[in-house]
């Protein structure tokens, strides 16, 4: 993935953070060509832009048995639309909330205990989000590529 209005060295640090999080200053400088801080500069400034938003810890779903994974899309009415965008965005279920195009408006990925609490939270938001036509959604049955991250 390459990003545009960004140099080439940039693009290469973040390719490295991608893969590793945790790679120190000095190891990116020598895959790029930079020193210790001039790679801390130009993290700084790709997190100041908001290029690099934060580093998280990867974990697999399937690795926490008390944690399931599923992914859920929500049908709502035009008129009802940014309620229930804010009211979805404070879900601590949630872990990633997307608009999309299409027949969905928004869809999202989350993590739940169980099944039977995967339901429940699904059947406590539809009683009690207005503005929601509908919702369907589908467990997680295997990570092939990319992370599932509960914040």
């Amino acid at each position: 993935m390459e990003i545009k209005g960004i140099d080439e060295k940039d693009n290469h640090i973040i390719s490295l953070l991608r893969e590793n999080g945790r790679m120190s200053y000095s190891d990116i400088g020598a895959e790029v060509g930079l020193s210790r801080v001039a790679v801390a500069t130009r993290v700084k400034v790709l997190e100041e832009k908001g290029i690099i938003r934060g580093y998280t810890a990867v974990i697999d779903p399937h690795a926490a048995p008390e944690m399931m994974a599923y992914v859920v899309n929500f049908d709502i009415e035009p008129e009802h639309f940014d309620e229930v965008k804010a009211l979805l965005n404070e879900q601590k279920e949630l872990v990633s909330l997307f608009q999309t195009t299409g027949s969905c408006h928004l869809m999202a990925i989350c993590v739940s205990r169980d099944t039977r609490t995967m339901k429940d939270y699904i059947n406590g938001l539809f009683k009690s989000v207005p503005g929601l036509e509908r919702i369907t959604y589908h467990t997680v049955l295997d990570v092939i590529k990319g992370s599932i991250i509960p914040e």
